[in-house]
């Protein structure tokens, strides 16, 4: 997504997204998103199957850090 698009939270907290992300994130109906707060916004990343469940990542794991820099690094290119 390469332009920002806007949507209206519904009655108790239901945000609709639209056809087109869904079908670029390949998201359907049940699927699960991690929420995360980042530098005053909302991150929504889809928790992918891949076999067992994994654990968590944590706080500290660089990996983890990582990533979260490159996403912060995208969302500030919005």
């Amino acid at each position: 997504m390469n332009e920002r698009e806007t949507v209206q939270l519904q009655e108790k907290g239901v945000l609709i997204l639209p056809g087109d992300l869904l079908r670029r994130a390949r998201l359907k109906a049940g699927d699960i998103l991690d929420l995360s707060e980042l530098n005053g916004g909302i991150l929504l990343t889809p928790r992918r199957a891949v076999g067992k469940a994994e654990p968590a990542p944590a706080a500290g794991d660089p990996e983890f850090l990582g990533k979260l820099r490159s996403m912060q690094e995208m969302l500030e290119d919005l």
